[in-house]
This record gives C-alpha cells, sequence and structure tokens, in this order.
C-alpha cells in the first residue's frame, strides 16, 4: 500500500512539472493595459487617442458576415488540439497540437506533439493537412487517421516554429560575437600547431 502512494504521489510530481514549467515562461503583465477614469471626467489632452483612417484594401467596418451555427461535416479546431491521431491499424502515433494556416486562411500542415512520458522527451512533428484523413463514425465521433509507420514518426525532423528559429538565430549570433571578441586562450600542454 505504501508502494503504491509512493509510485501516485512521483507520478503526480512529475506531471505538475511541466505545468509548473510552462506557467513559469509565460510573461508576468504589472501594469493593466486599460486605465480606468471616472465616469464623465475628461481625458487629458495628451492622452486623446489619434483617429485612425482605413488604410485601402483593408475591410472596412459593417463588412463583415455572422453565421449562427456550425455546418454539418465542419470540424472545429477546439474540437481538434488534444485529440489523438491514429494509425490506420488504430495505434496512437501522437496527439494534435496545433494548426498551422496559410496567409490565404487555410489549414497548411497539421503540428502533433510525439513520444515522451507524461510530456518528458515529447517532440513536435508536423504534417500536410491534406494527408491527415478525417473521419466521422457517427456525428461527434472524430478520428484523425495518418498512413505511417513507427520508423517515419522516429525519422521525422523536429517542428521548429518561426519564434523557435528566430531564437536560435540570435543565439548562434550571440555565441559569434562572444566568440569574436574574446582573445584566443592557449593551452601551454598543447599549443597549436602550425602548418608549414
Amino acid at each position: 500500500m505504501k508502494t503504491l502512494l509512493a509510485t501516485t504521489a512521483t507520478l503526480a510530481v512529475l506531471s505538475m512539472g511541466a505545468a509548473w514549467a510552462q506557467s513559469a515562461t509565460e510573461p508576468q503583465v504589472d501594469e493593466p493595459l486599460i486605465e480606468e477614469t471616472t465616469p464623465g471626467a475628461a481625458m487629458p489632452a495628451d492622452q486623446v487617442p489619434e483617429t485612425v483612417v482605413p488604410q485601402a484594401g483593408l475591410p472596412q467596418a459593417g463588412a463583415a458576415s455572422f453565421l449562427a451555427e456550425q455546418q454539418e461535416g465542419h470540424w472545429l479546431t477546439s474540437n481538434l488540439i488534444g485529440r489523438n491521431v491514429l494509425t490506420p491499424d488504430g495505434d496512437s502515433i501522437g496527439q494534435v497540437a496545433a494548426l498551422e494556416i496559410g496567409p490565404e486562411g487555410q489549414v497548411t500542415s497539421l503540428v502533433m506533439t510525439v513520444g515522451g512520458f507524461l510530456g518528458l522527451g515529447a517532440r513536435q512533428i508536423a504534417v500536410p493537412f491534406e494527408a491527415v484523413e478525417h473521419i466521422t463514425s457517427e456525428p461527434g465521433d472524430h478520428q484523425l487517421i495518418l498512413a505511417t509507420t513507427a520508423e517515419e514518426i522516429e525519422a521525422a525532423p523536429d517542428f521548429k516554429t518561426l519564434v523557435q528559429k528566430r531564437q536560435e538565430e540570435e543565439a548562434i549570433r550571440a555565441q559569434r560575437e562572444m566568440g569574436a571578441d574574446r582573445p584566443m586562450t592557449v593551452d601551454p600542454a598543447s599549443p597549436p600547431s602550425t602548418a608549414q
């Protein structure tokens, strides 16, 4: 019984570690974005917002159309995030993490989290959205099927977001700048060889 309790407590701590790590990286906002004023009070002249003139080519106010309900056969992205992606044999590959949307508004790729245990060691990969088969066996029961193998999943490259790519580029640039500013240190026990 003590072993069961100890194992359960350990799994609970491990699963909370990822949640704590994610919440610790979120930016903290100290000041409110909107400052409240007394009703009826005049706004100081230096804080009056500028009048924004709409740019040419952008939709004008009143041009939007609204929909009252979801259409039959349409899926909501909120129902896809976290859903398992399966092989044709019904084996789970991973879970949907995000959908990538192109500049024209079309969904271009499906990003999924694969591997790992309790969030540790997991990585993200992506496939073209058209490669995933969407099956509705009965209303409300959606399945995502991807024809692939475990070997192909293992060999798939990690999916990098634009933010991750920029961070890597900045880290490489900073490392190069630090290397250029530092004088080269020579170990007397193994001096550099001179080519002649």
